[in-house]
């Protein structure tokens, strides 16, 4: 399938797939690097399992169980393709977060890794659990400073030089604040060469292009269910099974352990096991898998080729705007950071969305580190997925010029 906005309008076909634009029509949905919209097709999914399968997964014989834990596991399996994965290198876990709190964990713990290393553009979730398990854990803790709008090979090589060995780079694949995508596979060959493992945080990625899991040699992966058409609290950490087999837990309880007794026990082998104690989230999986397979019908080079349009379509005309200024590089893809130099953010993005139906973010976008190396403390993000179209790109220009006669 393809996304185009000609006479055809294949995209318009797309729109009538997520009910959300059938209640509100008028709807500009520009914040879908927060959470994204749901196909009805998801929704479905999700609706069919509480329907017809609904029943706790693993152990019990009866046959909706079974039933039940067949569909979890079928889910499993049709994630752990999407991305280029074995079904035995992927946990489900409630999202990236959670995902990377547990790896951190485990790896800080292991008394193996000197050094963490993460680039202060990251995500606050990429970056505090490295932190904080660094310094509770007695590991040394690198905040790797950009000196420009990008992270070069170079400037890598240059940091792991002075880096010892063995450590823990954590990365972005597509960094959320300003849509900058970062050398990730050069990164993670350049790590493996200086004796390093790589977590490449996938939240923003993972929905925006193919991703192959072994062909990119990262050590780990993760990423979020709801930034890609599925449920809230589903997400999934990836790993080589041999690293996740040798991760400790995070989460104690039912459906992780092996054998219990009052002087001590064991816990499950396989990491997938181990990793996901208690009931997980079986709907959010099954949306998961749904939503994978609405994604592959509709191309994942077709989506970033359009998602990449409307970028370029939205940051040229921003540029029209004179008291605007986008801080996103020429080549950022899905999000457009930028800032009014007369309307604070949080004005500007409330009244956009009361007054023209105009759904943007404003804040710091849980990006601390990468607002002070910019100067500021706030801006705007526009963030774009395949449902979105130029004339909702002309909205968010013509709305700030409103804004700009409203407020000035």
């Amino acid at each position: 399938m393809s996304l185009k906005e000609t006479s055809d309008i294949s995209i318009k076909e797309v729109r009538k797939d997520f009910p959300v634009f059938r209640h509100y029509p008028s709807l500009v949905y520009l914040d879908n690097a927060a959470t994204s919209q749901k196909p009805q097709s998801v929704i479905d999914a999700v609706t069919g399992f509480y329907e017809r399968e609904n029943a706790n997964v693993h152990r019990a014989v009866y046959p909706l169980a079974e039933k039940s834990t067949g569909l979890y596991e079928s889910s499993r399996s049709e994630v752990a393709r999407f991305i280029g994965a074995e079904r035995d290198e992927l946990v489900f876990t409630k999202g990236s977060t959670e995902s990377l709190n547990i790896v951190a964990n485990a790896l800080a713990t292991s008394g193996r890794y000197k050094t963490f290393v993460v680039p202060t553009f990251e995500h606050h979730s990429n970056f505090l659990p490295w932190q904080y398990h660094s310094l509770k854990n007695g590991i040394k803790f690198v905040a790797l400073p950009i000196m420009g709008a990008k992270l070069t090979v170079t400037e890598v090589t240059e940091s792991l030089t002075e880096v010892e060995a063995p450590f823990v780079f954590s990365i972005g694949g597509l960094i959320n604040a300003k849509g900058y995508r970062p050398p990730f596979e050069d990164i993670t060959e350049l790590v493996h060469s200086f004796g390093g493992l790589t977590v490449i945080d996938g939240a923003q990625l993972v929905p925006h292009e193919s991703f192959d899991f072994k062909k990119v040699n990262s050590d780990f992966l993760v990423f979020s269910g709801h930034k890609m058409l599925a449920e809230t609290g589903i997400g999934c950490l990836v790993g080589r099974a041999e690293l996740l087999d040798d991760l400790t837990p995070f989460e104690f309880g039912g459906g992780m352990v092996d054998r219990v007794s009052v002087g001590a026990s064991s816990y499950a082998k396989e990491g997938t096991s181990r990793l996901e104690g208690g009931t997980q989230n079986i709907s959010g999986a099954v949306s998961l898998a749904s939503a994978c397979r609405y994604l592959n019908k509709i191309g994942m080079s077709a989506i970033h080729e359009y998602v990449s349009h409307l970028t370029e379509t939205a940051r040229e005309m921003l540029k029209e705007i004179s008291d605007v200024t986008v801080y996103s590089p020429p080549d950022s893809h899905a999000i457009l950071l930028f800032s009014h130099k007369r309307i604070h953010s949080h004005d500007l993005a409330e009244f956009l969305g009361r007054t023209q139906e105009v759904a943007i973010r404003s804040g710091h976008h849980c990006a601390q580190l990468q607002m002070e190396a910019l100067g500021i403390t706030s801006a705007c993000r526009a963030s774009f997925y395949f449902y979105n179209t130029v004339e909702d790109v002309k909205r968010l220009v013509e709305g700030i010029s409103k804004a700009e006669r409203w407020f000035l």
